[in-house]
């Protein structure tokens, strides 16, 4: 049985001239390796927006939810999770799971 994709809900923008709005979208399934986290707060620096408003050059695609250095509370846990426990906060670094496919990943710049 394949897994279902979570339910997710994000600030971003639409498009580069759009404002900032609430944006439903799904991830993919946990996996063995992931937790699940509950986002309480998320950093969204002057970079990010230098991102999303395409200052640094055109972007593949829209939808984006930009912001990093995550603060949260784990919500589930794959099973090969020793690290942490549901209900643990936790934090999480600026890089995280890059697809390492896409022109930004390729040139280095993920």
């Amino acid at each position: 049985m394949d897994k279902e994709r979570i339910k997710a809900v994000g600030f971003g923008l639409e498009k580069s001239a759009d404002k900032f709005k609430e944006i439903h979208f799904t991830r993919r399934p946990l996996d063995e390796n992931d937790i699940l986290i509950e986002i309480l707060y998320a950093g969204i620096c002057h970079s990010d927006l230098h991102t999303v408003k395409e200052h640094w050059g055109k972007l593949d695609s829209f939808p984006i939810i930009p912001g990093h250095e995550i603060l949260g509370k784990v919500k589930e846990i794959g099973k090969n999770v020793t690290r942490f426990k549901v209900g643990d906060y936790c934090g999480v670094g600026c890089m995280v799971d890059s697809c390492m496919n896409c022109p930004a990943c390729k040139s280095l710049r993920e």
